[in-house]
């Protein structure tokens, strides 16, 4: 084979590395930038679920509670059919003139993928009574699971923690964990020398 021939395919090979490895980059970096903006996207969508689903007053209430049911699906929409629409809490608030508003005092994505994503709520809810002036505050933190669906992002479960369920989580045993090296103990102490004898 002449030497330009061999050039040729030396080149041939070359490119083809080259258009590889800037495909193989690209997609790479397509995929890094999905989760990123997945990640954003969830975070502003539970937020701004978790102030509609737990605000409440007279004039918003039903409101609130269709529009919750509609971006729940699976154990969330059922557990929230059966606490919130089952006990017409919406009747409860209009007779009691309950006003309920939250803030979220904080929020950030535990996991993520393109399409799902867990998420961590720290939320404030006050609520007030009969026009009762006295504010009851009640700090929740609340973990949903969620999925994208057509480009909108759903509930799929959601658990309200409280300070017991987070003490339940904590694993309490005597056993070290699975690969833990031991501390060293302490060197012993020299053996004290005898007493002089006379």
């Amino acid at each position: 084979m002449s030497k330009s021939k061999m050039f040729i395919i030396g080149g041939v090979v070359l490119t083809l590395i080259f258009v590889a490895s800037a495909v193989f980059t690209g997609v790479r970096y397509w995929s890094l930038n999905a989760e990123e903006k997945a990640r954003e996207t969830a975070l502003s969508a539970a937020t701004e679920y978790s102030v509609t689903m737990f605000s409440w007053d007279s004039k918003t209430v039903s409101g609130n509670i269709n529009e919750a049911m509609g971006f729940m699906t699976g154990t969330a929409k059922d557990e929230y059919q059966k606490q919130v629409v089952e006990n017409d809490i919406a009747t409860t608030v209009k007779a009691q003139k309950i006003v309920t508003t939250v803030t979220v005092q904080g929020a950030a994505v535990m996991t993520n993928t393109r399409d799902t994503a867990k998420v961590l709520v720290f939320i404030n809810q006050s609520s007030t009574r009969n026009t009762v002036e006295d504010v009851q505050i009640d700090p929740s933190r609340i973990v949903y699971d969620m999925v994208r669906r057509d480009g909108k992002w759903l509930i799929t479960s959601m658990d309200i923690l409280s300070d017991d369920s987070l003490s339940s989580r904590v694993q309490k045993t005597d056993e070290p964990p699975s690969g833990a090296v031991p501390i060293p103990s302490a060197a012993p102490s020299a053996p004290a020398s005898p007493a002089p004898t006379s």
